[in-house]
C-alpha cells in the first residue's frame, strides 16, 4: 500500500511530488538467522513538461542461500482526465544474483569432511550472475482512489550459476486497488486489495487502513483466501508529519509455519516534496473613482 513503486513502474510520478521511499522487511523471523528479508530504496518524480514520470527502484531480496538484487529505471507516460489520472509505465534494468552453495544441503550430501553435495548442478561455494529485467504496468488514480496492474520479468530472466544450474525468474502479475472513504473531517478509512500471481498460483492481501487527523496511520490486513493460501494477519501503525511518513507492521503467521517462527516485521519510511503549484487567490480592490 505504501510502496507501490516496488512492483508497478506506472506509479512513477503519479503523486505529483518527488518521493523517496525506503523499506526493510524480515520474514518468518526465527526459522533461520536472516533467512528471508528484503530491502527497498526508490525515488520517483513527475516531469510535467512532457506529461511523464521517472523513477529508480533498487530491491535487495534474500531467500535462504539466494540473494537477488534488482535495479530498475522506470518511465511512465501520464494523462489527466476528468475522472482522474492514467499512466502507462515500463521498467528496465538488471537482476544481479548470488547463490551461496555453502548454505545448501542435500539428502545425499557429505558434510563431515568439507562440502560435497553429491550433485554436480549445485555449487559448493559462492556463485553469481546477471540478467536483464523488464517490467510493464498501468496505473489509475485520483485523490480518493487508486487501481493498477503490472507484470515483471517480461523477458526470460535467467541466471546461470554454473553448467546445468540456471535459476529462472518467473513472470509475476500484480493487481491492486483501494478507495478512501471519508468518515468524518478528520477520519478516513481505505479498504484495499493486492493480488499477486506467478500465473500458476495466487495470493491475495485484503487491508483496511485508517488515517486520523491526517497524521496518524493505522490498520489491519489479512493475507490468504482459502485453506491453502492463508499466511498471516497484519497490524500496522505509523505517522505522517508534513512530507515525512513512517510505518511499522507486524505479521502474525497463521500458516503451517506458525510453530517455527515469531512472525514478520516491516518498517517503511518515505519523504515527499510536493510539486503542485499553489493557487494564487485573486484580490480585488474596489475604487469608487473608476468603473
Amino acid at each position: 500500500m505504501y510502496n507501490r513503486a516496488i512492483f508497478n513502474p506506472a506509479y512513477a510520478g503519479s503523486n505529483e511530488a518527488v518521493e523517496i521511499n525506503a523499506l526493510h522487511r524480515s520474514q518468518y523471523v526465527g526459522i533461520a538467522p536472516n533467512a528471508i528479508n528484503t530491502q527497498f530504496l526508490g525515488v520517483n518524480l513527475p516531469i510535467q513538461a512532457i506529461s511523464s514520470g521517472v523513477g529508480l527502484s533498487v530491491v535487495n531480496d534474500i531467500s535462504g542461500a539466494l540473494r537477488s538484487t534488482y535495479v530498475n529505471l522506470q518511465y511512465n507516460y501520464r494523462r489527466k482526465f476528468a475522472w482522474g489520472k492514467f499512466g502507462v509505465g515500463v521498467g528496465a534494468g538488471i537482476i544481479q544474483a548470488g547463490l551461496d552453495g555453502a548454505k545448501l544441503r542435500t539428502p545425499e550430501g557429505d558434510y563431515q569432511n568439507g562440502e560435497n553435495h553429491n550433485d554436480g548442478t549445485l555449487p559448493i561455494n559462492f556463485r553469481q550472475g546477471i540478467a536483464p529485467d523488464i517490467s510493464f504496468g498501468i496505473y489509475f488514480s485520483d485523490e480518493r482512489w487508486f487501481a493498477g496492474a503490472s507484470v515483471n520479468h517480461l523477458v526470460a530472466s535467467a541466471i546461470k550459476f554454473q553448467p546445468g544450474n540456471n535459476y529462472n525468474y518467473s513472470r509475476n502479475l500484480f493487481i491492486s486497488g483501494g478507495y478512501d472513504v471519508k468518515i468524518t473531517k478528520k477520519f478516513f478509512m481505505m479498504p484495499s486489495v493486492f493480488l499477486k500471481s506467478d500465473f500458476k498460483k495466487a495470493q491475495l492481501d485484503i487491508a483496511l487502513n485508517a488515517t486520523i487527523a491526517n497524521n496518524f496511520l493505522t490498520g489491519v490486513a489479512f493475507r490468504g483466501y482459502d485453506g491453502n493460501s492463508i499466511d498471516a494477519a497484519t497490524i500496522f501503525a505509523g505517522f505522517r508529519i508534513k512530507g515525512f511518513r513512517l510505518v511499522y507492521s507486524y505479521d502474525v503467521n497463521l500458516s503451517g509455519l506458525r510453530g517455527f517462527n515469531t512472525g514478520s516485521h516491516e518498517v517503511s519510511a518515505a519523504y515527499s516534496i510536493s510539486l503542485k503549484k499553489k493557487e494564487v487567490k485573486a484580490f480585488y480592490y474596489h475604487n469608487p473613482r473608476f468603473l
